[in-house]
């Protein structure tokens, strides 16, 4: 749908909330009497979309509820702030501190508009950018403060709870008359670091110490970056101009460690020519849950992919010859054995980067922006582990059957009566009586076959 008469800027999803989803007998009151039921169950009810914010070089901003599909308002710049360039909700949907209260738009004016969710009424106007414009804004996940990067060269700490600037950080420009541009600035899950890029750089920094634990030249442009990971560490996925896709570790520095040397894989290697087209990597985005190594990007050709960075975490986690850091496996005990482990070796082989799933828009749409949302349903679920549970059934019957023995073989003279067949492995069970009737038969039988016998013999 067109949103917007000019090109889309910025967009950001949050969750819904008890105003997101109103109405009695719609698709959406039904939706959260189901998250109700599961919250009386005592499971824990997975959050679900409820806003959509856009903002677009129309110096408009668009309301989008996600739970009924339709447009729910439209707003305007205030007077001489210009066009919204970025925007995300406080807090964010990435949070766990509940659904969302504010909206914080980032004007070319170089101002941040902080709006009440609740009536869009204007709650603060913060100045701390130049007139370049503010390119860039995350929101802690607490909701309480927020990081902004603009044209101007500045990384500025804002408290929203005071509605003030906190700290600024002035990057060194290398050309005296132009300043150094931020791109992109992210928090990690826990707020406890943040990184931007600028140019070809990417700088990694802890909040505690304020120290970088990263801060690395890119062979090109850096356009975004994304924190991903889990409990094996943290990490930094950058989409690029070349079409690079370089993944970095983010951490403390160990002792017995260089301070110039910084681990760092390409999961995805640049386009060998000069310009990149549409090859290049405009937008990257991490997708919450799953493994934590899920992201979503979005290249200058209007493909959107998603992709699974783990092995790209696995091989910087592994020793240089591939194998585990915890120490080399053991000799195998004869070449039959050592067979085994090379083809075994040889069928496991482990890549940087699985493209899970991939969209083309239209016929090559150009992208500014995306927002990702990971939707996680109870009952789908329930769905798919019956399913699991059905084919595991299945299975088993399976190598029932493989494991039953050969057929009874029958004389040909004897006839075969195919009704009366049953499984090997089942049991016959008769009734006594008919057991001792059985036997008097075939004696009676016996004694006559004896009479004739005789009366031959005679």
């Amino acid at each position: 749908m067109a949103a917007h008469e000019g090109s889309v800027r910025c967009l950001d999803i949050a969750s819904a909330g008890a105003a997101a989803s109103g109405g009695s007998g719609d698709a959406s009151s039904k939706k959260v009497k189901k998250r109700q039921r599961n919250q009386d169950d005592g499971s824990e009810a997975p959050p679900e979309p409820g806003a959509l914010l856009s903002g677009g070089f129309d110096e408009a901003i668009n309301v989008f509820n996600l739970q009924k599909h339709c447009q729910a308002g439209e707003l305007k710049t205030p007077n001489d702030l210009g066009s919204p360039l970025c925007c995300s909700f406080a807090p964010p949907c990435s949070s766990t501190s509940g659904p969302p209260t504010h909206a914080l738009i980032g004007t070319t004016s170089g101002k941040i508009v902080l709006y009440k969710k609740r009536d869009w009424s204007v709650q603060h106007v913060l100045a701390g950018h130049d007139e370049g414009g503010v390119q860039c804004l995350a929101v802690h996940p607490t909701g309480k403060m927020a990081l902004t990067g603009g044209r101007d060269g500045k990384v500025c700490l804002w408290d929203l709870m005071k509605g003030r600037l906190a700290f600024v950080y002035k990057i060194p420009s290398r050309s005296k008359i132009r300043k150094e541009t931020v791109n992109d600035i992210v928090w990690c899950d826990d707020g406890t670091r943040y990184a931007f890029c600028y140019g070809t750089k990417i700088t990694a920094r802890d909040v505690a110490s304020g120290e970088d634990l990263l801060d690395v030249e890119m062979p090109s442009r850096v356009n975004q970056i994304a924190f991903i990971g889990g409990p094996e560490g943290m990490f930094l996925a950058a989409g690029c101009d070349d079409g690079g896709l370089p993944v970095l570790e983010v951490g403390q520095l160990e002792e017995d460690e260089d301070a110039d040397t910084r681990r760092a894989i390409m999961a995805i290697e640049p386009v060998d020519k000069v310009v990149a087209g549409d090859d290049r990597l405009k937008c990257i985005r991490s997708v919450e849950g799953g493994s934590g190594f899920l992201v979503v990007t979005a290249n200058s050709g209007g493909i959107v992919s998603l992709m699974d960075l783990e092995g790209a975490a696995r091989m910087m986690l592994s020793g240089p010859d591939g194998s585990d850091e915890q120490g080399d496996s053991k000799d195998s005990e004869s070449e039959d054995d050592s067979l085994d482990s090379d083809v075994d070796s040889n069928e496991e082989v482990e890549v940087a980067v699985e493209i899970l799933d991939s969209v083309r828009l239209g016929s090559g749409a150009r992208i500014t922006d995306i927002s990702v949302w990971s939707f996680g349903d109870n009952e789908m679920d329930e769905v798919i582990d019956e399913e699991e549970e059905e084919v595991e059934e299945e299975e088993e019957e399976v190598e029932e059957v493989d494991d039953e023995p050969p057929a009874r073989t029958f004389d040909k003279g004897k006839k075969f009566n195919k009704h009366q067949t049953q499984r090997s492995n089942d049991t016959l069970e008769l009734d006594a009586a008919a057991v001792e009737k059985a036997r008097k038969l075939v004696g009676q039988a016996k004694k006559k076959q004896r009479k004739q016998k005789k009366k031959k013999a005679a």
